[in-house]
């Protein structure tokens, strides 16, 4: 720099025009106020002529033109501004209320436009759409002012169109499989390759892994890891280096690189690498290749390093996303109960699925626990809003709901205190749904009671469903003079409670009672066990799906009173154990009715640890069952307990007490092992010798 020259600074971005065309004045209204932060020159026309009038006068980087128009509609507009030279390569967005057929979208692509968005739209997709080609049109102008031939307008029309391809790629995903496959297919196509891959950094080691890959062989190492290292691939990416490789230079002799594909199978002769770095960070390498060795030249190597610019944002943004929606599930989890209760005649089973789109906590919880032997209480709720605040107002929910329903108020009772407690601490505006009730496993009824939720779903025995209907009642946090009112169902064996929250049977664009039809077809159709119903339901009903919503469901099932000996088939996992005592424990009461409380503790705690043995050591780390079965004959009761397994010996100074505690607690104790599994037999005589020494005791 001359000494005492001043570099004047560097003169600021103009606004570029973006032309808004609907023939409905409250659509452009809401256009320009979702486009007005993007600080560029927004222009309006009212009609297609009106448009064509004003591409005539100005400069024009993206259009938005709404399809159905009175008049010459959007498509025929499209078709004209195409046939213009001046303006053909003008990208356009075009945009519909309605939900359209194949061939009109097919008919809108195939009039020259980029994208296709149905109304109403997500203000910070459509932004982000605009303002990709808006930056593209700010780089093509400053292309086309620096090209001085022909063939450099050509091939910057090329690199527009390439770039708009890619971004719109970008933004079209939020997953990162669906991500790479539809990058490395359009880049094939764009670039006329016989292969591509992408290769990104690995957490678990320093280096590359393969994460897709389409065509032909490329020189990767067997097992998809490329080392960071001063050779092949591994010295681009530190160097972060693009280069255009030919013929020996792809394939170097062993140890440098893989050996080339067995003679008959393609081979690549021609290969562009890229770094991705997105924030100075490496991310990884695109790799496009071609099996003639003249495919490719330098102006493709530039043109894909510039793609690799919006390719290595697109995929920081993924990642970036999977890694914050894994902390929000964890924190999410962890606000959500670790386990349900274990009552002897219901079975339980629930699902938390956090919103398809924003990585941020939601509102949606559930709970359950038990009152008594005989009662248990299950809640739902929602509170409205996603973030830290949604969550902390959750728990405090959860927590008081808790707190009321042991106190021993009813599901009425409890949900008005609940109310009060909102609107004493939390103020009006706070907005939230619940739904409460009561199992009663003994009378056989549930209790209901809503604060503006869904009600539950109940179904038969013969696989009907219906909802239990009751009064309507106003969110938490709306009136205080609203008192929730409570109505009463029988519930028989074998029927199976489903409890939701809304973004379960709620889409955008559909009517709720769609939503309902939806959810009742899943639940009639679905497996008998809570576990598979809750699976079943949610892969029936939100499966692929981009909502804004959680969604919460906890599954009820109500089984029969034990009559004559108890057999279960179980997991070996253990949450079994508590399970099966609990099971025991009905079934003492029931057909053992004289058995006095000690005797039914050991026989629960020998039970436990035959049964614990087994998910400990009979199987190791794969799923498998084991059977358990309780009987009496006079007054002997037998438990036994049969695997299918081989087991290991205790590991550490730790275990193997657990058959010494069962001959203590018992009469007697067989334990039969054989190539086939191993079975515990446990026996007690009622008023036998162990009853006598612990009397003495």
């Amino acid at each position: 720099m001359t000494p005492g020259r001043i570099v004047p600074p560097p003169e600021p971005e103009q606004p570029l025009g973006v032309l808004l065309v609907d023939d409905h004045r409250e659509s452009l209204a809401a256009l320009q106020a979702v486009l007005e932060p993007l600080g560029e020159r927004l222009v309006s026309a009212e009609s297609g002529e009106q448009a064509l009038r004003a591409l005539l006068r100005e400069d024009i980087a993206v259009i938005l033109l709404d399809v159905r128009m009175a008049g010459m509609d959007g498509l025929e507009t499209a078709r004209i501004i195409r046939g213009r030279p001046r303006t053909r390569h003008i990208p356009i967005i075009f945009l519909t209320a309605q939900a359209s057929e194949v061939e009109e979208i097919a008919l809108a692509y195939a009039s020259g436009g980029v994208d296709y968005v149905i109304k109403p739209f997500e203000p910070e997709i459509l932004r982000a759409k605009v303002s990709v080609f808006v930056e593209l049109s700010r780089e093509r102008a400053e292309r086309v002012r620096q090209s001085q031939a022909r063939a450099e307008a050509e091939a910057l029309a090329r690199t527009v169109r390439t770039l708009q391809i890619l971004s719109d790629t970008a933004l079209a995903h939020l997953e990162m499989d669906g991500l790479a496959a539809e990058l490395l297919e359009r880049a094939s196509t764009l670039f006329a390759a016989d292969a591509a891959a992408l290769l990104l950094r690995d957490e678990a080691s320093p280096g590359l892994i393969l994460q897709a890959h389409r065509g032909a062989a490329l020189p990767v190492p067997a097992g998809g890891r490329v080392p960071l290292g001063p050779v092949g691939l591994g010295a681009l990416a530190v160097e972060r280096r693009s280069a255009l490789l030919r013929g020996a230079e792809i394939w170097p002799p062993p140890p440098d690189a893989p050996a080339p594909p067995p003679v008959g199978q393609p081979v690549i002769t021609s290969l562009l690498v890229v770094p991705l770095v997105a924030a100075d960070e490496l991310l990884g390498l695109l790799l496009v290749g071609a099996c003639a060795r003249d495919r490719f030249d330098s102006s493709d190597l530039e043109l894909l390093t510039l793609a690799a610019d919006r390719m290595a944002i697109a995929i920081d943004h993924v990642q970036r996303f999977a890694h914050g929606r894994q902390l929000v599930q964890m924190l999410q989890r962890s606000l959500l109960p670790e386990r349900l209760p274990h009552h002897p005649r219901l079975e339980l089973a629930a699902r938390y699925l956090p919103s398809g789109l924003a990585p941020q906590i939601g509102g949606d919880w559930y709970d359950a626990l038990e009152l008594d032997s005989e009662r248990t209480a299950v809640m739902i709720g929602d509170v409205v809003g996603h973030g830290v605040r949604a969550a902390t107002t959750m728990s405090e929910l959860r927590n008081a709901l808790r707190a009321f329903a042991v106190e021993g108020h009813g599901p009425a009772d409890a949900l008005h205190h609940l109310d009060r407690l909102v609107l004493a601490t939390l103020g009006p505006g706070m907005i939230a749904t619940v739904l409460f009730l009561v199992i009663d496993a003994g009378a056989e009824t549930l209790t209901v009671a809503r604060a503006g939720h869904p009600p539950p779903a109940l179904r038969g025995v013969d696989g009907r469903v219906r909802f239990l209907e009751t009064d309507t009642t106003l969110p938490l946090g709306i009136d205080d003079r609203a008192r929730p009112s409570e109505s009463t169902f029988p519930i028989q064996s074998g029927e199976t409670l489903l409890l939701f929250t809304d973004g379960l049977v709620e889409r955008r664009g559909e009517s709720i009672t769609d939503g309902f039809d939806r959810l009742s077809a899943a639940f009639a159709s679905a497996p008998v066990a809570v576990e598979e119903i809750c699976d079943h339901v949610l892969a029936q009903t939100v499966a692929q799906r981009n909502s804004h919503d959680d969604v919460a469901l906890l599954a009820v099932r109500l089984l029969a009173a034990v009559s004559g000996p108890l057999t279960m088939n179980l997991p070996a996992r253990a949450a079994s154990v508590p399970l099966a005592r609990h099971r025991l424990r009905a079934w003492l009461a029931a057909e053992v009715p004289e058995i006095d409380r000690m005797t039914a503790g050991d026989l629960e705690v020998a039970w436990s640890e035959a049964c614990t043995n087994v998910v400990r050591h009979a199987y190791g780390p794969r799923d498998a069952t084991f059977e358990a079965s309780a009987s009496r004959l006079g007054d002997e009761i037998t438990l036994r307990v049969r695997d299918s397994g081989s087991w290991r010996p205790p590991r550490g100074g730790h275990g193997g007490r657990g058959l010494a505690l069962m001959r203590h607690l018992s009469d007697e104790v067989i334990v039969d092992r054989g190539e086939d599994g191993t079975t515990v037999t446990i026996k007690r005589l009622l008023g036998g010798p162990a009853e006598e020494a612990e009397a003495t005791a």
